[in-house]
C-alpha cells in the first residue's frame, strides 16, 4: 500500500471512496435503531454497531485482488477503485479503533481504555519514528541492483511477530500490529520486494487457504432458520448496507458523468467482499470475544461467499477494458500524410534496449519538414507494492528525482534529442511500474492518449555478441502477444541481434521484404520514409511474387500494386530504392533466398501477415516457433541464423468493430 496515493487522490475517488462507507454504515445504524427494540434483546443489540461497520468496510488488500484476478489492475477503472478503496480504507481503520476502544471500556472499565488508546497511539508513534527511518535505512545500506541482507529481513519478520503479540495484547485484532508495521515498509524493491519474494508464495498459497477453509468452517448453516427474528433482522441489515453501498458509489460516479455499465461495475468492485471481512467476522465471532452471535457469524460467511461469486461475474459482464482500444480511427503509418509529423511510442525494459531502439528512431528518416514525435515508456516490473505507478518525466527539467527509477533511460534519450533537434519534435519520458501481465494495458492506454501511430517493443529474447541466446523473459512475451492483440495502432517487435552501432561516415543498409497483404503495406510504408540520402540510409525492396500470380485479383492486389508503384519507378522522396522481385513457388525457396541475403543488410523490415496464408510461405508454418512474429520474421529470428542483423516486424492497427455500450 503506497499511502502516498492519498494526496494525489482526485474528487471523483475521494468521494466515491468516503461515501461507500458511510453512507451505508449510517442507513445501516438508522435501520438497527429503528429495529432493535422490537426486534433483538439488549444483548443482541450490542453487536448492531460492529456488525454494520463490518458490512461497511472496503478493505484495500480485498480490492487489490480482484483487480488483480480480473486483470484490470492497471485500467481506469482498477486505478480509480483502488484510490477510493484507499480513502474508504482509512476511514474503515479509524471505525475499527474507535469499536476497539469501545468493546474495552465496556468490558473493562475508562482506565483501561486510556491505557489501551495510549500504548496504541505509542505503537503507532514508534512504526513512524523508529521503524520508518529505520527501514529507509536498510534500503540506502543496500547497493543498487543487489538483494537486500537477510538478516534484516528476518529482522523484520521478528518485529511483525511481535507486533502482533503486542496488537494482542492491546485488546486488538493480531493482524492489526502487523498491517501498520507493513505500511513503514517502502514499497517496490529493494526491500518491499525483498520481502514478498520471499514469504508471498507460502503465505498466499499455502496460509491463506487454510485459515480461509478454517473460517468457512466455523459457519453453522443449521442455525441458519427463517423463523427467527433475529436472523430476519440480520438479513434486512445485510440487504439494506449492501444496497446502500452500491448506491453510495453510483451517485459520485454518475454525477461525474461515468458511463452507466463502468459505474455499476466499480460499485461491485468496493462492495466486494473477501479475507479481510472473514478474518474480522472469525476473531469477533470468537468464543473468547463473542461481539458477533453464532447465528450473524454463519449467515455472514455464507453472505461472503455468494458476494465473492457473483460479483467478478457481473463486473466482467459490465466492465470490457479493451473497449476502448477498438479501431474507429486510422492511426498507422500508411493513412499517415507523407510529410505529417510521425508519434512513434517506444517501450524499454532494460539498459540494452535502449541503443537499438535509438538507432531505429535515427534511421527513421526525421527532418524538420517530417519529424518524429517520440514517447518512451520505461517498464518496469511491480514487486512489493499493491499499486502500480504511472510517471510522466518532463525532459526540460534538468534536475532529476532522488527516487527516479528510469535515470539512464531519461539520460540516454536526452542525449539522442540534443542531437537531433531538427528531427525531434517532441520527446517525452514515462515509467510504468505495474505487474507484467498488465503492462499492456499501460502500452496501450499511453498510445491511445498520445494518438500514436506506431508502438516499438523489444523482443524477448536476447542473443550475445557471438550469436547465441542469451537469455528469454516469458513475460515480455506476454506482454507482446497482449500489445499485439489490443494496440490502438499499428505495432512493431523490434529483435535486436547486437548490430546497433554504426560508425558516422558508412551507410545504414535497410531491407525490406515484402509479400504483399497490409501488415506488408503498412511495413513498406515505413521503410519509404527511412530511405534518405543526406543521412545514408539504403533502401532495398525485396518482392517476393509466387509464380502465375502477376495479375491483379482483388483489392488487396490492387492496393500492393499502388504502395509498390513509387517503388518500382524509384520515385521515393528522400532516397535511392533498390527495387528486386523474386519469382518462388514455394515456402522452401523462399526462406532459400532469404537466408543468402541476410547479412548484407544492418536491418531487416517485414510485415507479420499473422494467419495469411499464401503461396510463398506455404510449408513453412508448421516450422514457426513464435506466432507474434509472423513466418517470415519468425525465420529471420531462428537461432540457426548466426547473424547481427536486427529484424523489425510490423502490424498494421487492427480495425476492430466493437459494440460501445
Amino acid at each position: 500500500m503506497d499511502m502516498e496515493v492519498l494526496k494525489r487522490t482526485g474528487r471523483k475517488a475521494l468521494y466515491t471512496g468516503i461515501a461507500c462507507i458511510l453512507f451505508p454504515l449510517i442507513i445501516g445504524l438508522s435501520l438497527g435503531l429503528s429495529l432493535k427494540r422490537s426486534w433483538l434483546t439488549k444483548e443482541e443489540a450490542y453487536s448492531l454497531p460492529f456488525l454494520t461497520a463490518f458490512h461497511s468496510l472496503t478493505p484495500f488488500p480485498v480490492v487489490v485482488y480482484l483487480l488483480e484476478k480480473l486483470k484490470i489492475l492497471n485500467s481506469e477503472l482498477g486505478q480509480l477503485g483502488l484510490s477510493a478503496a484507499l480513502v474508504s480504507d482509512s476511514i474503515g481503520l479509524f471505525l475499527l479503533v474507535l469499536a476497539t476502544w469501545s468493546r474495552v471500556a465496556r468490558a473493562k472499565g475508562s482506565f483501561h481504555v486510556i491505557f489501551v488508546g495510549a500504548s496504541s497511539i505509542s505503537y503507532l508513534l514508534t512504526v513512524v519514528f523508529v521503524f520508518r527511518p529505520a527501514m529507509v535505512w536498510i534500503v540506502k545500506q543496500t547497493p543498487k541492483g543487489r538483494p537486500v541482507k537477510t538478516v534484516y529481513i528476518h529482522m523484520i519478520m521478528l518485529l511483525m511477530l511481535v507486533s502482533g503479540l503486542l496488537s494482542h495484547s492491546f485488546n486488538f485484532c493480531f493482524v492489526t500490529g502487523p498491517f501498520f508495521l507493513g505500511l513503514a515498509v517502502p514499497d517496490g524493491p529493494p526491500l518491499g520486494s525483498a520481502i514478498v519474494n520471499k514469504f508471498n508464495c507460502f503465505t498466499e498459497r499455502v496460509l491463506l487457504p487454510l485459515f480461509v477453509t478454517i473460517c468457512a468452517m466455523k459457519a453453522d448453516l443449521g442455525l441458519i432458520s427463517l423463523g427467527s427474528n433475529l436472523l430476519a433482522f440480520y438479513i434486512i441489515l445485510l440487504i439494506a448496507t449492501s444496497a446502500a453501498k452500491m448506491v453510495a458509489c453510483l451517485i459520485p460516479l454518475l454525477y461525474s458523468k461515468m458511463p452507466i455499465n463502468d459505474a455499476l461495475a466499480l460499485a461491485l468492485i468496493l462492495s466486494f467482499k473477501g479475507e479481510v471481512h472473514l478474518s474480522l467476522y472469525s476473531y469477533y465471532g470468537d468464543d473468547q470475544v463473542q461481539l458477533i452471535l453464532d447465528k450473524a457469524l454463519s449467515l455472514s460467511i455464507v453472505a461472503i461467499l455468494i458476494n465473492a461469486t457473483i460479483a467478478p461475474i457481473l463486473v466482467k459482464y459490465l466492465y470490457d477494458p479493451s473497449r476502448k482500444y477498438a479501431g474507429y480511427k486510422e492511426r498507422d503509418i500508411m493513412h499517415n500524410r507523407p510529410n505529417a509529423e510521425l508519434r512513434i511510442l517506444v517501450c524499454i525494459h532494460e539498459p540494452d534496449n535502449i541503443p537499438t531502439v535509438i538507432k531505429l528512431l535515427e534511421a527513421s528518416g526525421s527532418t524538420r519538414q517530417r519529424p518524429l514525435t517520440v514517447y518512451v515508456l520505461h517498464l518496469i516490473k511491480l514487486i512489493g507494492r499493491a499499486s502500480p505507478v504511472f510517471i510522466s518525466h518532463q525532459m526540460q527539467k534538468k534536475t532529476l528525482s532522488k527516487t527516479s527509477y528510469s535515470e539512464n533511460v531519461i539520460i540516454a534519450f536526452s542525449r539522442f534529442k540534443q542531437d537531433n533537434l531538427d528531427g525531434i519534435s517532441l520527446l517525452h519520458v514515462f515509467t510504468a511500474i505495474s505487474p507484467p501481465k498488465y503492462m499492456h494495458e499501460d502500452v496501450c492506454t499511453l498510445a491511445l492518449y498520445k494518438l500514436a501511430s506506431l508502438i516499438v517493443l523489444p523482443f524477448h529474447r536476447k542473443w550475445s555478441l557471438d550469436g547465441f541466446v542469451e537469455s528469454e523473459d516469458c513475460a515480455i512475451r506476454t506482454l507482446n502477444c497482449g500489445v499485439l492483440e489490443l494496440a490502438p495502432c499499428s505495432v512493431g517487435i523490434l529483435v535486436d541481434r547486437g548490430r546497433s552501432t554504426i560508425p558516422a561516415d558508412s551507410s545504414y543498409s535497410v531491407a525490406m521484404i515484402f509479400l504483399g497483404g497490409s501488415d506488408d503495406q503498412e511495413a513498406l510504408t515505413l521503410a519509404k520514409r527511412m530511405a534518405n540520402d543526406m543521412m545514408n540510409i539504403n533502401l532495398t525492396v525485396v518482392h517476393f511474387v509466387a509464380s502465375g500470380s502477376e495479375e491483379i485479383r482483388d483489392w488487396g492486389d490492387l492496393l500492393d500494386h499502388e504502395v509498390l508503384k513509387d517503388v518500382k519507378l524509384n520515385n521515393v522522396s528522400g532516397g535511392y530504392v533498390t527495387y528486386i522481385e523474386e519469382m518462388v513457388e514455394d515456402g522452401p525457396q523462399t526462406a532459400l533466398i532469404i537466408h543468402s541475403m541476410i547479412d548484407e543488410y544492418d536491418l531487416l523490415i517485414v510485415g507479420r501477415r499473422h494467419n495469411v496464408v499464401s503461396p510463398q510461405t506455404s510449408g513453412l508454418a508448421e516450422w514457426s516457433e513464435f506466432p507474434e512474429l509472423g513466418i517470415i520474421g519468425d525465420l529471420l529470428a531462428s537461432t540457426e541464423n548466426n547473424t547481427r542483423t536486427s529484424v523489425l516486424v510490423v502490424q498494421q492497427q487492427q480495425r476492430r468493430r466493437r459494440a460501445i455500450s
